[in-house]
């Protein structure tokens, strides 16, 4: 038995200092994924605190079938959506942030040069474009992108979490990527 399995069968009898240690373990994971679909950091925020709340409240139903993390992502992108649709507005997935700001920077990987203006602009259209052929596609589509190129999950994984086959996920997926280059036809 693995440290989160143990930590779980202790949260599942009540101990809070043990899902206090799995919240800061995956907290930052869930937090990247919900601000992935939802691109707001304040409504992010929020939403992974009700993720956590609800998989306190929902932590019984846990029995281990998959991996904790792959419960609590399902968790998170119901939660995210269901956002969504309350809003009624579509979700912007940002996969590029400002170099210099933004919760999804990597210090770990400065730039080794400074860019020229030109490679700069052409990098900025270039994000502008995606972000436009991103915003195109359906939140299924967003989302099952996300978890696949962005969380590096399995396809069964994220069919788990989906809750649907996983030739809907490679469907999903397909489709997004197709989309996503014919928009990005000029930037070959």
């Amino acid at each position: 038995m693995d440290d989160v399995q143990r930590l779980v069968k202790a949260a599942q009898g009540g101990d809070q200092n043990a899902f206090g240690q799995i919240v800061t373990a995956h907290h930052e994971r869930t937090y990247r994924l919900i601000y992935r679909i939802v691109n707001n950091e304040s409504d992010a925020q929020d939403l992974a605190q009700q993720t956590w709340v609800k998989a306190w409240n929902k932590l019984s139903a846990f029995k281990g079938k998959s991996a904790f993390s792959t419960w609590l992502y399902r968790i998170a992108v119901f939660t995210a959506w269901d956002f969504l649709r309350k809003k009624k507005r579509r979700a912007e997935v940002s996969f590029f942030e400002n170099p210099e700001e933004g919760p999804l920077t990597n210090p770990a990987h400065p730039q080794i040069a400074p860019e020229s203006p030109v490679g700069a602009l052409r990098r900025k259209e270039i994000r502008e474009q995606f972000q436009i052929a991103l915003n195109s596609i359906t939140e299924k589509q967003r989302t099952v992108l996300v978890l696949r190129e962005i969380e590096g999950l399995s396809y069964k994984e994220i069919a788990h979490i989906m809750k649907c086959r996983i030739g809907t996920v490679m469907s999903r997926i397909h489709n997004a990527r197709q989309s996503i280059q014919a928009k990005m036809e000029d930037f070959r």
